[in-house]
Order: C-alpha cells, then sequence, then structure tokens
C-alpha cells in the first residue's frame, strides 16, 4: 500500500524567508533584474541573475509581466469569444455536463456563465443525492468543506473517467483526502496580491497541452488571502502547469529543493496549477480562484487579465480542462457503473 510521507522539517540553520533584496510590494520574481525589454503584452525578457547558492534552474527566467498590472472590466463577450476561438468544435452540453459544488470563498459559477458554459450548483451537503451519471465536470469551490461521506464519491467519479477541479482550501478539506497520494497542502499560505506567473514547457506539461491552448507563456495571477501553497507528493505522477518566481520565494519546500539533501525539485516550489490522472480520470487543482475577483461582490472585474487573450491566465486553464473533459468520453459513472 501507498505510504504517504511525512511532511519534511526544515533543515538546520535554513529558512525559506525571501532575501534581503526582495521587494515587498508589486510582483517580482526574487530579483534584480536588469532594464527589462518589451514583448507582446507587455512582458518582458529580462534576464535574470542567480543568486549566490542558488542551483542553476530554468526557473531563473522567464521574468515576470513588466509594469503594474491593470484593473480591467470584462463581458461575458470577451469570454465566450476566446472560448469559441480556442474550442469551435465543442460539443452542446446539459446542465448535468458540469456540477459545481458550491464553496464558501469562490464562485466558478460566475466564471461559468461567462464563458457560456451550462452547469447546475449543489451544496456540499446535496452532493451525495446528486446523480453524476450524466457529469463530465465537478468543481469543488474554496473551501471545499466536503463531508467524509461525499469524499468515496468524488474518488469514484475521478477513477471511472471524470474530470475534477478543485481550487484554494479545497487542496487540503478535499483533494487530499479524497484522492490522497498525489498533491497536498504544505501547511504555508500566501498573502492576497498579485503574482507573476509562467507557464511550463516541460515534456510532463507538453502531454497535457490541451490545458495549455491559446494561452500565453507569462502572466499575472491573482491570489487571495491564505491560499494554500502546494506540496508535491508523487513527481512523477504529477505536472505544474503554472508556477510563480515571487510565490517560490515564499514557499517553504525552497529550502529542502535548494538542499543537496532536500529531495524536492524546485521546478515543484511555487505552484500555481499542477493536474495528475488518477486511473480513468484527471484533476486540475489551482491555487486560487477560478471566479473573476473575489475582493469585490459579484461583478466583470478582473485583476489579472493575461497578455493577448483578454481573461485571465488561471480561468483559461480551467475552461480548457472543461473542453478536454467534454471532448472525452462522456457520463463517466453512467459507462461501466
Amino acid at each position: 500500500m501507498f505510504q504517504l510521507p511525512q511532511r519534511p522539517q526544515a533543515p538546520r540553520n535554513q529558512t525559506a524567508e525571501p532575501p534581503q533584496d526582495l521587494p515587498t510590494l508589486g510582483v517580482t520574481d526574487g530579483h534584480r533584474p536588469a532594464a527589462p525589454h518589451s514583448l507582446e503584452g507587455g512582458v518582458s525578457d529580462t534576464a535574470i541573475r542567480e543568486q549566490p547558492g542558488e542551483q542553476a534552474n530554468r526557473w531563473n527566467a522567464p521574468p515576470p509581466p513588466a509594469g503594474p498590472p491593470q484593473t480591467v472590466t470584462v463581458t461575458p463577450k470577451l469570454y465566450s469569444g476566446w472560448l469559441s476561438e480556442t474550442h469551435p468544435d465543442l460539443s452542446p452540453m446539459t446542465r448535468e455536463s458540469v456540477i459545481e459544488v458550491k464553496g464558501q470563498w469562490d464562485d466558478s459559477g460566475h466564471a461559468l456563465h461567462n464563458f457560456g458554459f451550462n452547469f447546475s450548483k449543489v451544496t456540499p451537503n446535496a452532493l451525495s443525492k446528486t446523480s453524476l451519471a450524466n457529469t463530465d465536470v465537478l468543481i469543488v469551490d474554496c473551501a471545499g468543506e466536503i463531508p467524509q461521506a461525499s469524499l468515496g464519491i468524488i474518488r469514484e467519479f475521478v477513477a471511472n473517467g471524470g474530470y475534477l477541479i478543485t481550487t484554494d482550501w479545497s487542496l487540503d478539506n478535499c483533494l487530499a483526502k479524497a484522492i490522497p497520494g498525489f498533491v497536498d497542502w504544505n501547511s504555508a499560505n500566501s498573502t492576497s496580491e498579485l503574482v507573476d506567473a509562467a507557464t511550463n514547457n516541460n515534456p510532463g506539461a507538453s502531454d497535457n497541452a490541451d490545458l495549455l491552448l491559446n494561452v500565453v507563456p507569462r502572466a499575472y495571477w491573482k491570489l487571495d488571502n491564505k491560499c494554500q501553497m502546494v506540496r508535491v507528493v508523487r513527481p512523477n505522477d504529477v505536472t505544474v502547469l503554472v508556477r510563480s518566481k515571487r510565490l517560490e520565494y515564499q514557499d517553504p519546500n525552497r529550502a529542502f529543493a535548494l538542499s543537496p539533501k532536500g529531495g524536492i525539485r524546485i521546478e515543484n516550489t511555487g505552484i500555481l496549477a499542477c493536474t495528475f490522472r488518477y486511473e480513468k480520470g484527471r484533476v486540475l487543482h489551482l491555487v486560487g480562484h477560478f471566479d473573476n475577483n473575489t475582493d469585490l461582490a459579484f461583478n466583470n472585474s478582473l485583476p489579472d487579465p493575461a497578455p493577448r487573450i483578454g481573461i485571465s491566465l488561471r480561468q483559461a486553464i480551467a475552461a480548457n480542462f472543461i473542453a478536454a473533459a467534454l471532448k472525452a468520453n462522456p457520463h463517466p459513472i453512467g459507462k461501466g457503473k
């Protein structure tokens, strides 16, 4: 039986605190870059120095976007336009195709409505009474406080080919309990801020290229107060899709990654989005929320629009995941159960 490893203790005389030159405001990758050269969408191609003693790794580049982000008002037309451009062959769907499990802090339904996805919303307590026979995607909103009796339903749904999205605190409250042994919470939290975000181009990410369709390689990413940071338990099975240099410096696992005996890959720190396959199904976890802007009431204000595409990178990846589910074998529990 697979044994979940214990969270490592911090090495003696090592901390995960950022270096003294790490700015505390704005978006940064933890280094002082040279003068940036503006590329498409205001994204910088500045070369990044390595800190003394830091192991060389490709995550010293690319740098974050240059200049402050601009909060914009986005209309449903922008979301639905991006979806139809990216997935022109998307089949019609019913309200049962996507089920949102209502959370206290996230509201995926707001973004789903903007994209034009049909969906149903249920409470965590109602999930055990909800048929998933015609469901392709299950979304568990933050805080993801799922009753113990329903965790097995979620595990069975994914095992039979279902696609599961979890956001923020759903990591510890739902995902790590329903499908243990892949990712969990490393006990650290973010602050409420915009951080740099870079998509992954390693072989594992290329195997999940359908989740990175029509996105940009660099953007901002909205984090809410006390977002749960991710620890990868099974690195050979989990693919990091997006990560942040700023979040890496806040991640306690960074100290272990830079230690010769740390046993943690540097590319598995500062995680913003990750995915893995469980039996016949797939899982996507987002650090932060699917909704537009949880700092404000229900609205169309977007704090982290990505260059060129206009919607946020986090929302585009989630929409690609939903589209991938709708294109795969539908109704996972209904088939073979």
